[in-house]
Formats: structure tokens, sequence, C-alpha cells
């Protein structure tokens, strides 16, 4: 009887652990609950590391978020503009995004193409005129969102001025984006 008590308890207090781990389970899961709805609050902020530093943040309205397809049709286009934020090293001026992907979804840029009119840049309206051009990275384009983490480099425009390597990560929500076909 000694055996059989003894093998109750310690399945029963088996039982009991388990049935505590289960229980604690769903209470981890809601203190992550919150960590993940913060990760939201950095929409419409990019932050540039390295060569040049900053936070460019963007305040989404129908006049200054906008997306469509190309003239041709065969690819993407996102303008996000009048962005405030310093970018150390550049100087000042509103700025914006100019996304332009071959599709919707996620876009790889495999290497530097500083000719091409199909690529994304920021740009500033200060003077000089000056940009960020990609480099490498991922561009996620779904219209009104999408994301980017990028290497850029800077260009002067109306130069030859290429100088300065930074990667920037950010993100854009905008609801009210105007659709331009």
């Amino acid at each position: 009887m000694n055996d059989t008590s003894t093998s109750r308890r310690q399945s029963l207090r088996t039982r009991v652990i388990a049935l505590s781990a289960v229980a604690v389970l769903p209470t981890a899961l809601v203190v992550l609950a919150p960590t993940v709805a913060d990760a939201k609050t950095a929409a419409n902020t990019f932050t540039f590391k390295g060569a040049y530093s900053g936070t460019l943040t963007l305040t989404p309205s129908i006049g200054d978020c906008l997306y469509s397809k190309s003239y041709d049709g065969k690819s993407y286009l996102v303008n996000l503009s009048h962005m405030k934020g310093t970018i150390k090293g550049v100087g000042a001026g509103t700025w914006a995004l100019a996304i332009h992907v071959p599709k919707m979804g996620t876009t790889h840029v495999a290497s530097e193409d500083v000719h091409s009119y199909t690529d994304t840049s920021f740009q500033n309206n200060g003077a000089p005129l000056t940009s960020f051009i990609e480099m490498s990275g991922t561009v996620t384009d779904n219209g009104t969102t999408g994301s980017v983490s990028l290497t850029v480099e800077h260009h002067v425009i109306g130069t030859m001025v290429y100088k300065g390597i930074a990667t920037v990560t950010g993100s854009w929500n905008c609801p009210q984006a105007l659709n331009g076909g």
C-alpha cells in the first residue's frame, strides 16, 4: 500500500506540474502581446545609421502618401513626402522617399545602379539637393503599407559625387493614401 500511495502521489504531482506549466503559458503570451503591439508604434519612422545618422518621420495624409502602378503598368511606385527630421551631415530640408519596385511584396536589392530611375531613394529639398540611393537590402511594398531595410549611398544631385554609406530601416502605414491607379 505504501508503494502504491507513493506512486499515485508522484503521478499526481507530475499532473499538477504539467497543469501548472500549461496555466503559466497563456500568462506568458499575454505578457508578450504588448511588446508586439509596441513594435507598430515605429510605423512611419525611418532611421539612418552609419556615415549619416538621424530619423525621419512621416505624418500620413492623403497628399503625403501616394502609391500606384507605373505608367507602363509593369512596376509599382510609392511616394512618401514631407517627412520631417534631420540626417546629420547632409543638411536641412524636408525629405521624400520614392520607391519603384517591379512587383508588390518583397523585392531584394542585389546591387547599386546609380543611373537607374527605377529604384528606391530618399531625397531632400535642401541646398544642395541630396539623395540616398539604394545599394542593397529589401523593400516590401504593399501599397498603403510597407517597409525598407536598405544600405544606401549619399549622392549630391547634379554631380558625380557619391560618398558615405548608411543603413536605413523603417516602415510606413498610410491608411489614407492616394491610389494613383
